[in-house]
Order: C-alpha cells, then structure tokens, then sequence
C-alpha cells in the first residue's frame, strides 16, 4: 500500500466525516489531496473528479438522511435558478479544458491541478475575508444574491467540487440553528451533485475503472459518516476547521505550481 492511495483513502473517509455535519472546513482539501494522490497511481489526476462524484452523492444520501426532518426547501428553492445556469456554464468550461488536454496525459493533468488549485486558494480566502469582516453581513438574501450564489455554486462544484465554502457564505449570515444548517446543505448538494453527472459523464470522466474504484472505496464513506456523527456530539470543530483552512491554502499554492510545471513541460 503506497503512501498516494493512503491518502486517496483517507480524503474519501473525510468526504463521510463533512457529510456528517463535522469540520465542514475540510471538504475543501478533499479534492486537492485526491488530485495530488492520484497524480502518483496509475489512474492519474485526471480521474479524481468522476472517482469522487459518486462518492460525494453517497454521502449526500447519507447526511439527507440523517438530517431529513431538518432542512429549509425554501432557502433551497431560492439558489436552484442560478445552481442549473452554474452548472450549465461549468459543463461548457469542464469540456473546454478538456479539450484542451486532447490526447496530452500531461496537459490535462496540468489543467486540472491549476483549476483545483485556483478553487482552493480563492475560497479559503473568501472564508477568511468573511471571518474579517464578520459573519453578520446580508443577514436576509436578496433575490439577486441567491441566483449569484447557487450560480458561483454550480460552476464551483462542477469543475472542482468545491462550492462548500459559497454556500456557508451564503448560510451563515442567516444564523440558522446548526442541524438546519447541515440538513439544508444536504439537501442542496445532494440536487447539485446529481444534475453533475450528465456533465461528467459527456467527458468520459466515468470510466469502468474509476467507477469500479468508487464502489470499491464506497465503505470508507459510510465509515467516516459514522465517525463524524459520533465526534460531532464530542467536539467542537471551530479549530479543526482553522487547521484544515491554512493547510488547504498551503496545499493550493503547491497545487497550483506543480500544475503549472506539467503545463509548460
């Protein structure tokens, strides 16, 4: 067992642990550290985003689930016109920059390091302005901001699954109690990464052999949703999460300049 598939291990466990509810932080390094795993097996860093997308749905199912009498269809209903134009928009940009890799292993994998990377430096950021200027800002949405966000969501998640942090933008103004909060976000990504699939599917992201790797790993996903309902009862992750933050903006910057070598050769 390589250090690389460790890793691509234990991001899929964390996929279960931030369905859960706990340290919603670190769903932005899942797929930063898939990528760069993955970039040393066979499978390449182009396979991340079809092996983790089923994933990411069973762990939707599961938070759905177990938040199922705990979730807002209104705040829900607001971001969807603006998440199918994301979405949409992201399925052009998906095909775009694969074209871009055509036949070249090296470009494409380059193309989505830097995507990845770019995602996960902007956002954490974002985050950290939010955390500076306070968490009280346009406490009741607008209908303009909603369809701004659910479409930055839906571009976000499509090209790197990393709209987590666009939502909690949008959410935490609106001081929900903490179960609505994780029961709404559930129910919304469980609808995005769902309307994903079409898209990924017309890139040939799901091939038999990733598809196969996602069944295979499925468990590790119900195992780290049951540790994080667990943990989520023991611990605060206020501080879990600040680790995670720095350590995927680090994670980022190293991304973005392995993926810009691969592009320049």
């Amino acid at each position: 067992m390589s250090l690389a598939w460790l890793v691509v291990f234990l991001a899929i466990f964390l996929i279960g642990v931030t369905k859960s509810g706990f340290g919603s932080g670190v769903g932005l390094m899942i797929v930063p550290m898939t990528v760069m795993a993955l970039g040393h097996t066979r499978h390449g860093s182009q396979a991340a985003l079809g092996l983790m997308l089923p994933l990411l749905i069973a762990g939707d199912l599961l938070a759905v689930w177990q938040y199922r009498r705990r979730f807002s269809f209104d705040i829900v209903k607001k971001l969807l016109p603006g998440t199918v134009a994301g979405v949409v928009l992201g399925a052009g940009l998906l095909w775009w920059f694969h074209s871009l890799g055509g036949t070249n292993d090296r470009v494409l994998r380059g193309v989505i390091k830097v995507e990845v990377a770019l995602e996960s430096i902007v956002l954490v950021a974002l985050h950290w302005w939010r955390v500076w200027r306070g968490q009280a800002l346009h406490v009741v949405p607008t209908p303009l901001r909603s369809t701004l966000t659910g479409a930055a969501a839906g571009v976000s998640s499509t090209l790197a699954h990393a709209a987590g942090p666009i939502i909690a933008l949008y959410l935490l103004p609106q001081k929900l109690e903490r179960q609505l909060f994780v029961g709404t976000s559930a129910v919304y990504f469980f609808l995005l990464n769902t309307a994903k699939l079409p898209a990924y599917w017309g890139v040939h992201m799901f091939s038999r052999e990733v598809l196969w790797l996602s069944l295979y790993t499925l468990p590790l996903v119900v195992a780290g949703a049951v540790f994080g309902f667990w943990v989520n009862r023991k611990m605060n992750d206020a501080l879990f999460s600040k680790v995670v933050y720095v350590l995927t903006f680090a994670l980022g910057w190293w991304l973005l300049y392995d993926g810009v070598r691969d592009l320049v050769g």
